[in-house]
């Protein structure tokens, strides 16, 4: 198994462990912007051994390419382990939904009231509470599409990850 697949995999147990634990502590934890970014760390601690281990295979006098290559599969397979448990958990715990749904809601309202200076952005705003408002009444479970592209969105910032990941490692060595 090759450094990225096996770092990948790793990396995702880590991150599925990491946001379990905070689920179960407290769902405001799981729901935190910061403990949310927080995982990056993970991401970037596998992203690094994995290009590690295979520039000390491989070496790194090689196209950049294929040295940014192990740490973009890392971080794609961890990215993949978490959204697919970011989705079955809102399946398993549909208040995690209603919690998320609270939430922008809250915030929607504390920017409309802050005023946004922009009447057309205000509409939208009013728009989008409204539809929240009427979400929250009978919520949906979330469907997979949504997520998934979310997921693939997240792999365009983790190319730069794996970039930064690599040309650290390839000048370290």
């Amino acid at each position: 198994m090759t450094p990225g697949i096996r770092n990948g995999f790793l990396g995702g147990v880590v991150v599925i462990f990491y946001f379990a634990l905070l689920s179960v502590a407290k769902q405001d934890f799981f729901l935190s912007p910061l403990f949310q970014w927080g995982s990056l760390g993970f991401y970037l601690f596998f992203m690094a051994r994995a290009s590690m281990e295979d520039c000390a295979i491989n070496g790194t006098a090689r196209d950049f390419r294929e040295v940014i290559r192990t740490p973009f599969v890392t971080f794609l397979l961890i990215n993949l382990c978490y959204w697919l448990f970011y989705y079955g958990l809102h399946l398993f715990d549909p208040s995690l939904l209603q919690a998320e749904l609270k939430l922008e809601l809250d915030t929607l309202k504390s920017q409309l009231t802050a005023g946004l200076g922009d009447p057309e952005q205000a509409n939208k705003f009013r728009e989008r509470i409204q539809a929240l408002e009427k979400e929250l009444l009978a919520p949906k479970p979330q469907p997979l599409g949504p997520v998934m592209m979310r997921m693939c969105v997240g792999a365009v910032g983790g190319f730069g990850l794996a970039v930064g990941v690599a040309a650290l490692v390839r000048r370290r060595k």
